[in-house]
């Protein structure tokens, strides 16, 4: 369930309206990465998470870029299921509208293990609005809906800013925090309760420091912070919600 903007349904059409150039470059980025808790949307869905993803990116012309990638994680000690895993599967249309970046994106979540009489196979669709102010201040506004196993909502809203650190550009600092809000929106993370949220779910907290190793490689420590709302039973067999703290580290190779 890897938090990204991707996306393909109505992207059909804008990919037919827009010609691709014959010079158009792709992009790609390979990733991997250990995560002490595997939390999505609020949720701990399990200890010790090991994930790797394959990225690509590229201009279609008429300012319109695809991104599209394949993300399998693999959480051994996951407290839903034993030998849980998940294969995400997504693209993205982005357009830049003055100061303002749109993103329509969809995601087949996957989970080979589970047998298909679990319904956790499910698809979902996305819109995204960001922009960067002139301090560097990144906002982010995201509505996801699951259109399958969960029907529902999910509404995201993000604050980000990089810090340069002096005299060394191989380092910087990013930070983020958000809220967010459910519209009747919950995996089942708690057997057969989907625990359905409605009204505020979560809001978090993190700092990464990535590190450029090489000109393509770079690897990236973390922290995180979420705090749910009390009534979110946001882990395995709790009845009210508990707060987050976890760390991980990424390593990822563009070309």
């Amino acid at each position: 369930m890897k938090k990204t903007f991707k996306s393909m349904m109505i992207g059909g059409g804008l990919m037919a309206a827009a010609s691709v150039p014959a010079s158009a470059e792709v992009e790609f980025e390979i990733y991997a990465g250990y995560h002490s808790i595997y939390e999505w949307r609020g949720q701990d869905f399990g200890d010790d998470m090991g994930d790797v993803g394959l990225e690509l990116s590229t201009e279609l012309g008429n300012g319109i870029s695809l991104t599209a990638g394949a993300w399998y994680q693999d959480n051994s000690g996951n407290s839903f299921a034993p030998g849980f895993n998940e294969l995400d599967l997504y693209v993205e249309l982005s357009k830049s509208f003055g100061k303002i970046d749109v993103a329509i994106g969809y995601t087949n979540y996957l989970f080979p293990d589970s047998p298909s009489a679990a319904g956790l196979d499910t698809h979902e669709v996305y819109l995204g609005l960001s922009t960067e102010l002139e301090n560097g201040i990144g906002l982010s506004l995201t509505y996801y809906h699951d259109t399958d196993a969960i029907d529902a909502g999910y509404l995201e809203f993000e604050v980000t800013k990089s810090i340069e650190i002096p005299n060394n550009s191989n380092v910087s600092i990013d930070l983020s925090a958000g809220a967010a809000w459910s519209f009747g929106f919950s995996p089942n993370v708690n057997g057969n309760n989907r625990g359905a949220v409605e009204g505020f779910n979560h809001f978090f907290a993190s700092v990464a420091v990535p590190v450029t190793i090489t000109e393509n490689v770079t690897l990236t420590p973390y922290v995180k912070y979420v705090g749910a709302d009390s009534n979110f039973a946001n882990s395995r067999g709790a009845t009210v919600s508990d707060d987050l703290f976890y760390g991980g580290v990424s390593l990822s190779y563009s070309f």
